[in-house]
């Protein structure tokens, strides 16, 4: 019956967003473990995310997409430097000294920032329902990072993938107004190219490292460049418009649970009772915080002000469909 709430409310197109972002996104820190076997920090990222953005480039000039309007562009660019320059760059260089478990514990301490600075900025609302399941959440990945190696291992690293997440969560803040006007695929392609350019400064050195990649390198890059890096970033954007960002960025929560097994299968990292125990405390804090019946008054802010300030009933009738406005 909850879930029939939220796919009814929100739409079933953007609850397949979510669930396919969280899973493409699960892939990431073990995709990440095995190409940094090769690749360092900086060339993996000039590499991929130049592929990703020519790519976008590309798909811009031949369906001739539209440019920003000039009073966005700032935004844009903001947008890119937190969701891909800042993050991406925090997020491989600390990777590097943890891992693919612990990273994805870490990096998912986003919803807790976005939910917050939400609450913070008086975008979203919140219930004891909302905050008993991000405390079982954060719970919940607190057992699975303590089965990753435990917080003695959190160090310098660690800080890194926790900024990242922070940054992480700012994007997602910066991209939800221009979500109400463009489409997903134009915020993401001007988001990745106004991101990538920084990554132009790792450029030396990069082409000797591609040309003696093996094979099993060469489909991990083009793996992060097209999937966690291209497409789930277009249906994360498809999620953000579709419901409230803080609802949104509460089911990565289930990245680190899903990751698991990926980085078993890909890097050979097999995870312990706590970290399973973990993920199992995880999923409960999830349908706690997103799917409870009186989380409903929470997910529609925008409902209550109409009926105090007496807007005409054709004013309301001038925008169905509209994504909820959280920021």
């Amino acid at each position: 019956m909850d879930g029939a709430f939220v796919v009814k409310r929100f739409g079933a197109g953007t609850v397949i967003a979510v669930f396919a972002t969280v899973l493409i996104w699960s892939t990431t820190f073990a995709a990440l473990v095995a190409a940094l076997d090769h690749f360092s920090p900086q060339h993996l990222l000039f590499l991929r995310w130049t592929l990703t953005a020519l790519l976008f480039a590309g798909y811009a000039v031949v369906t001739r997409m539209r440019l920003p309007e000039r009073g966005d562009i700032w935004r844009f660019v903001l947008a890119g430097l937190l969701g891909f320059g800042v993050y991406q760059l925090l997020l491989v260089n600390g990777q590097t000294g943890v891992s693919a478990a612990m990273a994805g514990f870490l990096v998912n301490m986003s919803p807790v920032f976005t939910t917050v600075i939400g609450v913070a900025r008086g975008s979203e609302r919140s219930s004891g329902f909302v905050w008993g399941g991000l405390v079982l959440c954060v719970a919940g990945l607190a057992v699975m990072g303590l089965g990753a190696g435990g917080f003695g291992a959190i160090g310098p690293s660690a800080l890194l993938v926790v900024l990242a997440a922070l940054s992480f969560s700012l994007y997602t803040l910066t991209t939800k107004p221009l979500l109400a006007r463009y489409r997903p695929l134009e915020v993401t392609t001007y988001a990745v190219v106004a991101g990538s350019l920084p990554f132009l400064f790792f450029a030396p050195g990069s082409m000797e490292a591609l040309t003696t990649a093996s094979p099993g390198d060469l489909f991990t890059l083009l793996f992060l460049a097209l999937f966690p890096g291209g497409i789930a970033y277009v249906l994360w954007s498809r999620s953000v418009a579709g419901m409230p960002p803080g609802l949104a960025a509460r089911f990565l929560y289930l990245i680190p649970v899903l990751g698991l097994p990926i980085a078993w299968a890909w890097v050979g990292e097999v995870p312990d009772t706590m970290t399973v125990l973990g993920g199992f405390v995880t999923i409960a804090g999830v349908a706690v915080a997103t799917i409870r019946p009186r989380v409903r008054t929470d997910l529609l802010p925008a409902q209550s002000p109409p009926r105090a300030t007496a807007v005409p009933a054709t004013s309301r009738a001038a925008a169905p469909g509209t994504a909820p406005a959280n920021g």
